[in-house]
């Protein structure tokens, strides 16, 4: 069994080395690290030249969390720089639970700027996209639609059925993580999504909190995302992680050896 943890943000991590190893063991043999700002993208970047014992992807962007005009500029720089070794442009889109952005004004017109510049480039560069749309499912999917984007992957999705459908029509992708161990909205989500349209992700070191305990996360927990989807589908989870391996290495441009 071959497990693709497709959301990590690896440099958050305090002991690298032993959660790459952990992971191993349960079967993880590829992990994406995401970016967030100008600072993690930096520190991903370091990361990935420095580890060579495990297959490690990376997706730079900037975060909705922080937007700022004038770092923008030097992410859009670092990810020309190493185009030939970026896989995806991510974590980008928009948030609309933050203080700034709850209500329409320049914090949500911030948001839309550096997602659109964000757009305009992967589209530039032929690079896959990875969207946080939290409580502003409808406005990015209007957004990655309007710039033609073919390969849309919408992390971590729970929005509402009606624009998940839009998002499954258009050929997009989902990712799920262990919150659908508690999650209704997560569960219903994946009940309502094809398996071959289904990525699995952790988002490390996001703390999760099932019945049985809360637990911060690693690459590792990818297989309580996949047993959970392995019950709820009721579809064994050799298959399922043979249907979502390949699924995630078609999504990003990966040749599976």
């Amino acid at each position: 069994m071959r497990l693709f943890d497709t959301h990590v943000h690896l440099n958050q991590i305090d002991d690298i080395a032993g959660a790459l190893k952990r992971a191993k063991k349960e079967d993880v043999d590829k992990i994406l690290i995401a970016g967030l700002d100008l600072d993690s993208n930096k520190e991903i970047i370091e990361i990935y030249n420095n580890i060579k014992n495990f297959d490690l992807y990376m997706a730079l962007g900037m975060h909705p969390y922080k937007p700022q005009r004038d770092s923008f500029e030097e992410v859009y720089a670092l990810i020309e720089k190493h185009k030939d070794v970026v896989t995806a442009i991510g974590e980008i889109g928009l948030d609309y639970w933050y203080k700034e952005a709850k209500e329409e004004g320049p914090g949500r017109d911030l948001q839309r700027e550096v997602f659109r510049k964000q757009l305009a480039l992967a589209k530039k560069l032929d690079k896959p996209v990875i969207v946080h749309s939290r409580a502003a499912w409808s406005d990015c999917f209007k957004m990655v639609k309007e710039y033609n984007l073919i390969e849309v992957l919408f992390h971590w999705y729970t929005g509402p059925p009606d624009i998940l459908e839009d998002i499954l029509s258009k050929g997009y992708y989902i990712s799920i993580s262990p919150s659908i161990e508690y999650s209704k909205e997560a569960q219903e989500v994946v009940l309502k999504t094809p398996n071959d349209k289904i990525l699995l992700e952790t988002d490390s070191p996001v703390r999760y909190r099932p019945r049985s305990g809360s637990y911060i996360s690693e690459p590792k927990d990818v297989i309580r995302t996949l047993e959970k989807l392995s019950e709820l589908k009721n579809v064994n989870k050799e298959e399922l992680a043979e249907i979502t391996y390949a699924s995630s290495c078609s999504f990003f441009n990966i040749e599976i050896k």
